[in-house]
């Protein structure tokens, strides 16, 4: 038998060579899913049940806690480049206009100890909520620590889809690191600042037009304004708010470079101190203290866009459509317009009994979105899965004194929360809709706040009968709404809202 020739032997060695080489590029790439989908807080879970303790025993008085550090990015020279999320990728932060924020408050009815975080930030992961929960001290006593983004479209990437091209990460590790540890410090600190307080809730009724547009049908909003004040016992004295109103922070709009905390910023601001017009001269008197802004029903999408003028509250002739910080500064004074009056005509007011209770649980939501399976691998996302195509995340319902507080992780549709679900023609699935009854129909209390972003950002949650990818397409649209492409799949909303439901179940069972 003749030997193979050199050609033969040639191509046999490259065939080889192919093999060898396809295998280790799919063991690498098995290799990489595996991390990118590893599990970064195994065995993690969180089922919480606390019962109103409060009203079953001797009456404690109320405390409450404030407190608040900045979380401003390094921009001198040398430092890595900060890259601001939302709208697209490559906008690199100039400058700082105006101071983030990590606020937080603390409330303990003498029981049951809870705290809050709200940080100027585009979003926080679960895994990053979890890992501020690991660094609380157990001598600070807190039974449930909630760790809220306002969903600031002018600040650093903290979820990783804005860096310079969209291949590559937007995410500075440093700066995670730095808001991960100041947000665990605030809480810390507010804890320390426990005093007594008397508590009194509002539902402010807010027209959404010159504030915010929907601009996704249905046409349904979030736009009252729901407010916690805390007050020194017997005085008008406030030691600080919490503050919800559902909108995108993304005022400055797409072409803005400088940070800025956007209209949560001016609303504190002017919460605070007062608002004063363009010649110095006071127009609204401050009430002191630390106030604390989270997010509403944002998804759909609630935005102050380019198409709204927003009106300068305290200059009849004068308005704002273009972005900018001027028209940031409108949109928060208009909600503080709203806000001062009430709580100065109020006096003294509020209780000093106001018991908590707290259900909470860990989640696991099925990931159908294709992009999100990709961009792990690629490292342009980095969180974990549960298991595979299974993220963890966390939903809860708290009581407190005549308010509830739903704790949503990502930006749920207006409609899921008030009611207004539709069947529309062209959506993907035919049938009534399924997140029914609406949140607040089933949430106890008097003023039902609902937090987005909370412990967790998971895209938009979008009505399982409103979902829509393939043609024909919503409405009668020509080409597919938004909000799919940022969504888990059409699973999400569902399972969310059975969860919440179930809690809320759960809290009224534990107070019978």
């Amino acid at each position: 038998m003749n030997p193979p020739g050199p050609g033969r032997s040639l191509w046999l060695r490259f065939l080889r060579l192919f093999a060898v080489a396809s295998v280790l590029a799919l063991v690498g790439v098995g290799l990489r899913t595996w991390y990118a989908f590893r599990d970064r807080n195994p065995g993690y879970t969180l089922q919480l049940g606390i019962e109103d303790r409060a009203s079953r025993a001797a009456p404690r008085p109320l405390r409450v806690g404030f407190a608040r550090e900045k979380i401003n990015p390094a921009l001198a020279e040398g430092s890595p480049p900060v890259w601001l999320a939302g709208f697209s990728q490559n906008r690199r932060a100039t400058a700082v206009h105006d101071d983030l924020w990590a606020v937080a408050g603390v409330i303990d009815d003498g029981y049951t100890r809870v705290g809050f975080v709200s940080l100027d930030a585009i979003g926080f992961m679960h895994d990053d909520a979890i890992a501020v929960r690991r660094r609380l001290e157990a001598g600070l006593k807190l039974d449930y620590a909630i760790v809220c983004a306002t969903h600031n479209h002018s600040t650093p990437d903290l979820l990783g889809l804005w860096g310079p091209h969209p291949l590559k990460n937007g995410v500075d590790p440093a700066y995670r690191e730095q808001v991960i540890a100041t947000a665990a410090r605030t809480l810390a600190s507010a804890v320390r600042a426990l005093e007594p307080a008397a508590v009194s809730f509002y539902e402010i009724n807010v027209p959404p037009d010159g504030l915010v547009t929907d601009t996704r049908k249905p046409i349904v909003f979030d736009a009252d304004l729901r407010v916690m004040h805390f007050t020194l016992p017997g005085t008008t004295a406030t030691i600080g708010t919490l503050v919800s109103w559902g909108n995108h922070p993304e005022t400055p709009w797409s072409r803005n470079t400088e940070i800025t905390a956007d209209f949560c910023g001016f609303l504190r601001d002017a919460l605070e101190k007062g608002v004063t017009d363009g010649d110095g001269r006071p127009r609204l008197p401050g009430l002191g203290g630390v106030h604390c802004f989270i997010n509403g029903a944002v998804g759909g999408l609630m935005t102050t866009s380019p198409s709204v003028t927003v009106p300068d509250p305290f200059a009849s002739k004068r308005s704002f459509k273009a972005p900018g910080h001027d028209k940031s500064r409108a949109l928060g004074q208009q909600l503080a317009a709203r806000i001062l009056p009430r709580l100065q005509a109020a006096g003294v007011a509020g209780t000093t009994h106001a018991p908590l209770a707290v259900q909470a649980r860990t989640i696991e939501l099925p990931v159908d979105n294709p992009n999100f399976l990709l961009a792990p691998i690629l490292g342009i996302l980095d969180r974990g899965h549960a298991r595979f195509r299974h993220l963890r995340t966390e939903v809860a319902v708290l009581r407190f004194g005549e308010a509830s507080i739903a704790c949503v992780p990502g930006e749920i549709y207006p409609e899921i929360v008030n009611g207004g679900i539709e069947r529309p023609p062209g959506a993907d699935f035919d049938l009534p809709p399924v997140e029914v009854p609406p949140l607040r129909e089933f949430l106890p209390g008097r003023v039902k706040f609902v937090l987005g972003l909370a412990n967790d950002e998971i895209g938009y949650i979008i009505p399982r009968s409103e979902w829509d990818q393939k043609p024909p397409y919503l409405y009668g649209a020509a080409k597919p709404v938004y909000g799919e492409v940022n969504s888990l799949g059409p699973e999400t909303a569902p399972r969310l809202h059975a969860a919440l439901r179930e809690l809320s179940r759960a809290l009224e069972s534990a107070g019978r």
